[in-house]
């Protein structure tokens, strides 16, 4: 099986992502860049509590299946635009966890709040103006709302967190949704 490791490494971000509430059953994903020519993804519509390795498909950047038996996810125009506008990223984690997709609804951006907010995920997180789930316009407008940062809040939908590594990018993701969480709070308290 070619690339088993960093198939091992997908799967294993993937249930961990499930145990920490961070996505639901199937919702969001998560990709690798493995080269100049291929991205390992996670299916569609397969619960990450039961992913395998034999699950994750291999894709282009131009969205044709390489290798895989499954259907790759739905938001692959998402991870290929980001990977072609971003060299510096190598691994993309698309979340739907509770706090962030409560700033989604509401498309809010966080503002600077923490120092760390700026130092690993670049500042302020902006939302990424609506776009219909898997369309090609979302992935532009999510491209676009990123910038140079780590992460982005896509309106009425979630998160899409970007990393050099598949670590870097988790950890960036539970970032995000304590930031959010936090920002909640302190919306709450304002009022």
């Amino acid at each position: 099986m070619k690339w088993k490791k960093e198939r091992q490494e997908l799967v294993r971000v993937a249930k961990k992502l499930y145990r920490k509430c961070l996505v639901t059953g199937s919702s969001g994903n998560l990709s690798l860049r493995v080269d100049e020519r291929c991205i390992l993804i996670t299916p569609r519509a397969k619960c990450y509590e039961k992913l395998k390795l034999e699950d994750i498909v291999i894709i282009d950047f131009e969205g044709n299946t390489i290798d895989g038996n499954r259907e790759p996810s739905s938001e692959k125009s998402l991870h290929i635009e980001i990977y072609k506008k971003r060299q510096d990223v190598n691994s993309i984690i698309h979340t739907h966890s509770t706090s962030v997709c409560v700033l989604a609804a509401l498309q809010l951006p966080i503002p600077l709040i923490l120092d760390e907010q700026e130092t690993f995920l670049g500042g302020k997180i902006e939302v990424a103006k609506y776009a219909p789930a898997g369309s090609v316009e979302l992935a532009m407008e999510a491209v676009k709302a990123l910038g140079n940062n780590r992460a982005v809040i896509l309106s009425k939908h979630g998160a899409v967190v970007v990393g050099s590594s598949l670590r870097e990018a988790f950890d960036m993701c539970e970032l995000l949704e304590r930031l959010s969480k936090i920002y909640l709070f302190i919306k709450l308290l304002n009022h």
